[in-house]
């Protein structure tokens, strides 16, 4: 006899709200608290990380790609003179070389793309060994030894002065 055929649920139904979580519970406050501190630790990560590949000086500006266009105006120049065929800008034309070494630089987004997504990146899953010593609690104002840890961002400083210069000049990306 063949094995009873289970039906899947659809894709578009939404999933059903457990009835066994209560909204007064205060480790499910807690949690989502943790997890909103972690949401936003990951996206201030991610928002220096797009700011160093947007500033990378690297990039190079669109006008070095455009060739040279201009012509003689008179059909008398061209067959006269040849520096009216180089262009009327002064600058030298491109060689092949140098235009294979521009357009061949990859921001390091582009080098992860181009890597095989079979085994996964190790870029993304490199883990270093755990350090022997703690991490160094700085302040993120002045540099001093840290005591205080900021509630929104989990940053040091050194003293509630510290503190209050961090919330107050946006050191956490809120205030500001």
């Amino acid at each position: 006899m063949p094995p009873a055929i289970r039906k899947q649920p659809s894709r578009t139904s939404l999933p059903q709200p457990s009835t066994s979580s209560t909204s007064g519970n205060p480790s499910s406050s807690s949690s989502r608290r943790e997890d909103a501190l972690n949401d936003f630790q990951s996206r201030r990560l991610a928002r220096f990380l797009e700011d160093l590949e947007r500033t990378n000086p690297t990039d190079i500006p669109a006008t070095s790609f455009i060739p040279s266009t201009t012509t003689p105006s008179t059909p008398n120049a061209s067959s006269t003179t040849p520096v009216a065929q180089i262009g009327t800008t002064g600058k030298k034309k491109q060689s092949s070389n140098v235009r294979k070494i521009l357009y061949g630089k990859k921001s390091l987004k582009d080098w992860l793309d181009e890597l095989p997504q079979s085994p996964p990146n190790p870029y993304l899953t490199s883990q270093s060994p755990v350090p022997h010593t703690p991490p160094r609690k700085i302040c993120s104002s002045c540099g001093y030894l840290g005591a205080y840890k900021c509630g929104r961002c989990a940053e040091w400083s050194c003293d509630r002065v510290c503190l209050e210069i961090h919330e107050r000049d946006g050191g956490c990306g809120i205030g500001g």
